[in-house]
């Protein structure tokens, strides 16, 4: 672990069950859109600070979701010395979106790197190193009118160790409100 890493507070994250757990609907969200397109984007903090974005392809095994990166990757370094990223799957078909931040913790060698490699729709080589995709923010979007005027996103939210609360559908109604209201101020303009 590098020493900027060393002296920054490590914030806590949850497993991807946990999470599942809490928000399933969410989480169905994810698996479908990568049962379309496997593939996501994952940003990492190099060391210097800047970030950096790679494409890969999560991978579920018990629990959790993992990345296994090759050792010539410069991912696994932004990884290993700092944990912190954030993730965007490819947009759905609706243009459904999924975004997640989090922490990436090692993991050794032993039955969780087993099942990863077994869990894996892809080769994960003897060399590559593997990191469990801890979750501490979720966001998913879908757009509503698509193709009509005043289009809008609705968006969910799930922060770890939030309250449960319908901020989310209070959000969602406040912006349907805008919307009708944008519309008569046109007409009536």
């Amino acid at each position: 672990m590098s020493v900027k890493a060393a002296a920054r507070p490590q914030a806590e994250a949850v497993a991807w069950e946990r999470f599942a757990a809490a928000e399933p609907d969410m989480a169905k969200l994810l698996r479908s859109l990568l049962g379309w397109i496997p593939i996501a984007y994952i940003a990492t903090v190099r060391g210097d600070g800047s970030p950096r974005v790679h494409p890969f392809c999560p991978i579920f095994a018990g629990d959790g979701m993992y990345i296994a990166v090759n050792p010539a990757s410069p991912k696994w370094r932004d990884l290993a010395n700092d944990g912190r990223f954030a993730m965007h799957a490819l947009p759905g078909k609706r243009d459904d979106e999924f975004y997640l931040t989090g922490r990436a913790i090692t993991v050794p060698d032993g039955e969780v790197r087993e099942a990863v490699v077994a869990g894996a729709g892809h080769t994960v080589h003897p060399d590559d190193h593997v990191f469990e995709l801890r979750t501490q923010y979720v966001m998913t979007a879908h757009w509503e009118k698509i193709g009509k005027p005043d289009t809008y996103p609705v968006r969910r939210e799930w922060r770890m160790g939030a309250p449960a609360s319908n901020a989310d559908t209070k959000r969602a109604a406040r912006r349907t409100r805008e919307a009708a209201g944008s519309r008569a101020i046109r007409k009536g303009s």
